[in-house]
């Protein structure tokens, strides 16, 4: 038996590398909720998304500037398992009409509450404090995001049956 526990899913990926999954999300959520400010069926819907992809961009780049700050020689590409920690579905949405938008919040949805989790459970074995403090806070951003999303699909009754 192995020295690791099983419970750590920041086994074999550095803080570097985690950072890196992190921004690698938030890219991804800026993007969708940017696509859903442009084709949500409701006016104020569409304010709230682009709200929502504001707030992700700017962790996106609080991100990417931590990496270059602190591991500016960090060099490895992203696997399709370490983008699976923080999306679910395909980057790229294409919202039409209210089957597409109901598809695209629920793998939104998921993506959220997949996003805190990895937040959440990574930040616990971040080596310096601040960044433990700032994972917890994208953890807790990503949870209170699952919420304004929930709300704005059960106003569209995008998960009546």
């Amino acid at each position: 038996m192995s020295g690791n526990p099983p419970n750590n899913p920041s086994i074999g990926r550095g803080p570097d590398k985690l950072l890196a999954i992190g921004a690698y999300g938030e890219t991804v959520a800026a993007y969708r909720y940017l696509v859903l400010s442009e084709k949500a069926p409701e006016k104020s819907d569409r304010a709230e998304f682009a709200a929502m992809a504001d707030e992700e961009q700017g962790h996106k780049q609080r991100l990417q500037k931590l990496l270059a700050d602190l591991y500016p020689t960090a060099d490895f590409v992203l696997t399709s398992e370490d983008k699976e920690l923080v999306v679910t579905g395909p980057r790229l949405i294409d919202v039409r009409d209210s089957a597409s938008f109901t598809d695209a919040m629920r793998m939104i949805l998921e993506t959220e509450r997949k996003t805190a989790g990895f937040y959440s459970q990574n930040g616990r074995h971040m080596p310096q404090l601040a960044l433990q403090q700032l994972f917890h806070e994208l953890a807790e951003e990503g949870a209170e995001h699952y919420q304004r999303l929930k709300a704005i699909a059960d106003r569209a009754g995008a998960f009546a049956e």
